[in-house]
């Protein structure tokens, strides 16, 4: 990764500015407190968005301002990238607006988290290392801010240890030894119900035996009751055989009642029916009379005539408007005209020298001109009168034409009433004779229905005897039922004994077959946590180790190099011990970090985060930051001696490119790039 540009809009001290960055040794000069440290947070802030704790977006946005905006140019395995991010103050808060991604030309929008992600990817950082909240690998290798750089050195060894394992990616044994442990609780929680679960196994196995005595003894009272309920069931066959005879009676007997019942009520149908006739057939008569007083003496024969008359007069009134339409067309033509000449006349009297020639105007060309356009005017004021007194006569004809046609269409309107009239009556008279002839229809129809009805009243008197020997046979069956009923509860209840014993079995059974199974999974349980607890704690932890000692090595020696370059004092040592907590050594004797100097602290620090980079670098493959190192206000109580020692460090970190920020002058004299910085009131 290699840092182009910037743009910064209303970004903390920034109004609006933008910033280039060359490859090699840049250092961002300029006073405390004139933004340098904001162009850095700024780079951060494009690549990462703002994060709570870290990099609140409240700390960005420039005071007073309602949004602002960071654009950051970067290259990337040569790929061209633009990052832009947003912010937004509302009435409660500051918050990050959706921005864009451009690779190589080709855009791409999404939410603060999807530019993160894709960003995070053309970045080459381990995926999961992003799961982890905090961009560790982007703080100890790329950018520290000031504040940040020594606060790794004053952390308790648990916090520092914790941070090393994430940032070189070796947390994962650590977690894989507290999952075990989370998976050892969970096991012995399982095993606990497990020994709870099958521990009445030979009671249950007990009840089994029993319950399948009671079948036995179900069986042998359902045998014993089959003979009496096959003998009630015998003499029930029996009378429904007798009755069967006298139901097919009893059926024509029922069909011949249901036949009345339907000739009675079409009976009642008709007559309500034909008696609606009447009322229907005087109510249309009253009508008919009343249409034919309406329309005695009058005729349709002239409404086509007035309806032609209508259609040729809205011809003549289309062809009126057109010619009135055309005569306003012309008069605004010839008032164009008009004006063309008056204007003619204005320029021709204030012009003195010719546009196209360049030569003066004499007064003789200006009045003949003058003269010809005067012609003009008066032949067009002619015209424009003739037109007008045209106009005002088409407009005459074209009122007449309409009052006209009006007048007729008044005239139509009143034809259009009659003619419905004469279709009412059509109408109402057809519906009349309609009504006649369905009254007679229903006439015939009511003398047949009473036909019928006595003879199915001679026909239903034959079978008055039938109805009583059914009786006297429905009564012994109903007798019997009661008792085939009883003896049927009594083998049902039996059955549903039975069945319930035999569910209550099954369910013994099953429950036998899963405390055989917990039996077993309890015994394999066992042997797991076991293992878990013997072998592959102490594997995790020795693994760690190993993998801690070799990076513990690299390390060291980077650690110590760094310092050598940057202080060179042979009464001063350092090294790291086995937790990575820097060791001092002054005289011979270990000394704490607060008691050094403030240049001294500095360098201590400074070795630390030089040698994190080097290793996390060496570590993680695939990273796309190993080209680029931003360091902030590194040289903090520095001596002049320990400002020279800066350059040795830049050739050293042999990388494309390595951003400085610091208001020390005398770095500007071994960087290959100098940018001022001042602050924007």
């Amino acid at each position: 990764m290699l840092l182009k540009s910037i743009k910064l809009h209303n970004i903390r001290s920034y109004e609006s500015a933008e910033i280039n960055f060359p490859s090699g040794s840049v250092l961002l000069a300029g006073d405390i407190g004139s933004g340098k440290s904001t162009i850095l947070l700024a780079v951060e802030f494009a690549i990462f968005g703002a994060k709570k704790g870290e990099l609140p977006a409240y700390t960005l946005l420039r005071h007073g301002k309602k949004e602002g905006y960071v654009e950051l140019r970067m290259q990337i395995d040569a790929k061209d990238i633009i990052i832009k991010r947003a912010l937004k103050r509302s009435n409660e808060d500051i918050k990050q607006e959706a921005g864009y991604v451009v690779v190589n030309g080709l855009k791409k929008e999404g939410t603060t988290e999807e530019l993160r992600a894709i960003v995070l990817e053309l970045l080459g950082y381990p995926k999961d290392l992003i799961k982890k909240g905090k961009d560790l690998i982007y703080r100890y290798t790329v950018y520290t801010p000031q504040e940040a750089m020594k606060q790794i050195l004053y952390d308790d060894k648990d916090t520092r240890l914790e941070t090393l394992r994430k940032v070189f990616n070796i947390d994962r044994y650590k977690r894989a030894k507290d999952n075990s442990k989370i998976i050892t609780s969970s096991l012995r929680e399982k095993k606990k119900h497990l020994e709870g679960f099958i521990i009445d196994f030979d009671y249950k196995k007990k009840e089994l035996g029993e319950r399948k005595l009671e079948i036995i003894d179900i069986d042998d009272k359902i045998t014993n009751m089959l003979p009496k309920i096959e003998e009630v069931k015998k003499l029930i066959r029996q009378k429904k055989a007798s009755i069967e005879g006298i139901e097919k009676d009893i059926n024509e007997l029922n069909s011949l009642r249901k036949e009345l019942s339907v000739a009675e009520a079409n009976l009642s149908h008709r007559i309500e029916q034909n008696n609606r006739l009447n009322e229907e057939i005087r109510r249309l008569e009253s009508q008919i009379e009343g249409i034919k007083n309406d329309v005695q003496g009058r005729s349709l024969e002239d409404l086509s005539l007035i309806t032609k008359k209508i259609g040729e007069k809205e011809n003549e009134i289309n062809e009126a408007e057109q010619n009135y339409k055309n005569a306003i067309k012309n008069i605004k033509e010839i008032e164009v005209k008009i004006e063309h000449c008056n204007d003619t006349i204005r320029k021709m009297e204030s012009l003195e020298i010719c546009p196209v020639c360049e030569q003066k105007v004499d007064e003789s060309h200006k009045h003949g001109i003058h003269l010809r356009e005067s012609a003009k005017y008066n032949e067009l004021v002619e015209q424009i009168q003739s037109c007008k007194e045209g106009e005002s006569n088409l407009e005459k004809i074209r009122l007449q034409l309409k009052k006209e046609r009006d007048s007729l269409m008044k005239e139509q309107s009143h034809f259009n009433v009659l003619k419905i009239k004469f279709d009412n009556l059509n109408e109402k008279t057809s519906l009349r004779e309609e009504k006649h002839r369905l009254k007679e229809m229903i006439k015939k129809e009511i003398g047949l229905l009473n036909s019928k009805k006595s003879e199915l009243h001679s026909k239903i008197e034959k079978y008055s005897e039938t109805e009583e020997k059914y009786k006297i046979v429905k009564k012994e069956i109903d007798e019997l039922l009661p008792q085939e009923r009883f003896l049927e509860l009594e083998k049902g209840k039996y059955d549903v004994e039975k069945d319930s014993i035999k569910r209550f079995i099954l369910n013994i059974e099953k429950e036998l077959n899963e405390k055989q199974k917990a039996k077993e999974k309890l015994s394999y349980i066992s042997q797991l946590s076991n293992w878990i607890d013997e072998l592959f704690a102490n594997l995790m932890s020795t693994m760690e180790k190993h993998v801690m000692v070799n990076i513990h090595s690299q390390f060291n020696e980077l650690f110590k190099n760094w310092f050598d370059i940057l202080l060179e004092d042979e009464a001063m040592n350092v090294r790291v011990d086995e937790e990575f907590t820097p060791v001092i050594e002054q005289d011979g004797y270990e000394t704490y970090i607060e008691n050094l100097s403030g240049g001294e602290k500095t360098s201590v620090a400074l070795s630390y985060r030089l040698a994190l980079n080097k290793v996390i670098n060496d570590i993680v493959a695939g990273i796309k930051t190993k080209d680029i190192i931003m360091l902030d206000e590194p040289t903090d109580g520095f001596s002049t001696e320990q400002l020279d020692k800066v350059r040795d460090v830049l050739e050293q970190l042999s990388m494309k490119q390595v951003i400085i920020v610091s208001h020390e002058s005398k770095i500007e004299s071994f960087v290959e790039n100098v940018i001022r910085v001042q602050k924007q009131e």
